[in-house]
This record gives structure tokens, sequence and C-alpha cells, in this order.
């Protein structure tokens, strides 16, 4: 019980007297009586305390203190990518067996090519992360706009108009799948904000740990692309519940609200080109309720640090 209520207190903020005393702990279990129901009562009680004040902290954060975490999360989730890419390089995957196509489903040109491009990438992208915990602004920011053009002079160069017939290097995460990201240009977006993000936060140096923390998570999201359909689609949900957080709470926390809007501004580029493209079915939840969404995930929190900006 008394390892339920002490993990029901790290919610509370780190600088909370309520994470560093057992006090409240022992008042806890004095309540409880040695009953696990009653403590398990005392524990929510700790916990919803925990995120009320964890949320009258975030609202003493400035704005700009938002773009660490959204300069974190992007930089994780590119460098994820890059190593998508390379993985599917190395070890491409087995071709589909599609019906009436047959063996001439190998003839066409295959993005699973592991080449200067993917190892550019790679680079840059490893970059950004060693400059975020450095600390290194210039480090950080030029890393993160070769990334940016990087990604730029496949979309552009390489897919040459055609985001999604097997040219441009991301597309080898929508060869030949279902609805899958990213693929074309929809990671320009991304790696646009990752600059503004590395060249506006206020960077501080961490320590060096942080490095094979975010290779070892960058990884995890890597195993998961390749267990699931859709290669990284499945980010698409913790990146709805960041929107949906920032709409709910960006009023009283400027830093969800600065990365929900991030968030948002990153997705905007598959909602647009998946509105305006006439020769693919449009899901009624996508147009109707995603579309929508999307936006007041961008609109409503800049409403919010707008205000707060003002008063």
């Amino acid at each position: 019980m008394r390892r339920l209520l002490l993990f029901a207190c790290r919610a509370f903020p780190r600088d909370h007297r309520a994470r560093r005393s057992d006090e409240v702990v022992d008042t806890a279990l004095l309540a409880a009586n040695g009953s696990a129901s009653r403590a398990a009562r005392e524990a929510v009680s700790l916990l919803v305390a925990g995120l009320r004040e964890r949320l009258r902290a975030e609202s003493r954060h400035a704005v700009r203190d938002g773009l660490v975490p959204l300069a974190w999360l992007l930089a994780t989730v590119n460098l994820a990518i890059a190593l998508g890419g390379i993985t599917l390089g190395v070890h491409p995957p087995p071709y589909p067996d599609i019906p009436g196509l047959g063996p001439f489903a190998g003839t066409f040109r295959s993005p699973y090519v592991l080449d200067w491009w993917w190892i550019a990438f790679a680079v840059a992208a490893a970059g950004v992360v060693l400059g975020l915990v450095l600390g290194s602004r210039r480090l950080a920011v030029g890393a993160a706009l070769a990334n940016v053009g990087i990604v730029a002079y496949d979309a552009v160069v390489v897919a040459n108009g055609s985001p999604y017939d097997g040219r441009g290097h991301l597309n080898l995460f929508t060869y030949f799948q279902a609805p899958a990201f990213p693929g074309g240009r929809e990671w320009f977006a991304a790696a646009a904000v990752l600059v503004l993000a590395t060249a506006a936060a206020p960077l501080r140096r961490l320590p060096l740990v942080r490095v094979p923390l975010t290779f070892a998570l960058a990884l995890l999201l890597v195993v998961l692309s390749l267990e699931t359909s859709g290669r990284f689609l499945f980010l698409v949900w913790p990146f709805a519940a960041i929107v949906m957080l920032g709409i709910a709470f960006g009023a009283f926390a400027p830093r969800i609200a600065v990365v929900a809007v991030g968030v948002a501004l990153v997705g905007v580029q598959r909602i647009v080109w998946y509105l305006t493209t006439p020769y693919i079915y449009h899901d009624p939840l996508v147009k109707w309720v995603a579309a929508p969404g999307l936006a007041l995930g961008i609109l409503l929190p800049l409403a919010y640090l707008t205000r707060r900006r003002l008063t």
C-alpha cells in the first residue's frame, strides 16, 4: 500500500513538499487503517490533488518553455523515422501478394534502399538530439536546418512533383501499404516546426544520459512501426491526445498549448492533401471530425496563448 501511495505522490510537481516528505504518505496510511480499498481511494485523492498542483505549477511557466518539450518530441520522432528508413533499407520487407499483379510486383522501382540520403538524414537527426542535450543552440539549429533541407530535397527534387509514386525516399513507408505515415512531403511540416522550436526554445545543458535514452525511445518507435500496419501511423493517437489536452488545458498550461499547436501543424499537410485529392475515398470521420478538430487544435490554443500574452 505504501508503494501505491508513493507512486500517487509522483503526480505532484518535483519541487512540491508532498514528493519529498513522508508525512503525506503516513497520514494516508492512517486514514486507510489497513484497508486496501481505502488505501486505493487515498491514492486516487493524492493523484487528483497532485494533478491539480501540477496544473497550477504549469500556469507559471512562460510560453517559450513549451518549445522545449515540442523540440524534444519532434526530434525523437524525427530520429525514429530516420532509423526506421535505414532499417527498411537494410532489411526490406517482402513484396505483398497482390491479386492480378503476381510476379510483376517486384519490377516496380523499389524505395527500399540505403543511400547517402538516409545516412545524412540520420546524422542530422542525431545532431539535433545532441544539440538539445548539450544545450548548444548553434548545433541544434544547424542540424535542424540541415534536416529540413534534406527532407525538402527529397520532396522537391527526388519525388519531382509526384509524392506517392515510390520515387521519394519517405515513400518507403507508404510503398504497397494501406494508409501510412509519413510519405511524400508529409514530414516537411514537422521538420520546419522542429527548426522553429530549436531556434526559439530556452535550451540548457542536460545529462549526457539523455542521448542513449532518446535513442532507445526512438528505437522503440521503430520496432512499433515495423510491427504495425501503416508504419508510423500509430503516432496519430498520441498526437491527437496532445491536441485534445491543448484544447482542454491550454488556457491554464501554456506549455501544453504550445506543444499542441506544434503537433497540429505537423498534421495539417496530410489533412489538406487528403481533402483536396479527388481520386481517393474521403472518409466522413476524417472530413467532419479530424479536420475540424485539427483546426480547433491550432486556433484555440493560439487564442489561449494570445490572451495570456495580452494580459
